[in-house]
């Protein structure tokens, strides 16, 4: 009985390390690449869209850029 109860906790445990491990290495959609935004933007590398959007969560407003060979995006908060 108490081998079945542990299997089973070590199995759920098991699966949220799992599940931890690829939220914290593998989910890169918000997280800064290391570079500064602005000096890569004003590079060239980036094309200025006409998406803006107010971010739910800091109330800010942000202006997105697109990078056309890599498809990368960029969000640089519009200063008011």
């Amino acid at each position: 009985m108490i081998w079945g109860i542990a299997w089973i906790v070590l199995q759920v445990a098991g699966f949220l390390l799992i599940l931890w491990i690829s939220w914290r290495y593998f989910d890169k959609r918000y997280r800064s690449n290391g570079r500064d935004p602005k000096q890569s933007l004003y590079g060239g590398d980036f094309v200025k869209t006409k998406e803006i959007f107010f971010d739910p969560k800091d109330g800010q407003k942000y202006q997105v850029y697109y990078h056309p060979k890599t498809g990368e995006r960029e969000y640089v908060r519009v200063e008011e």
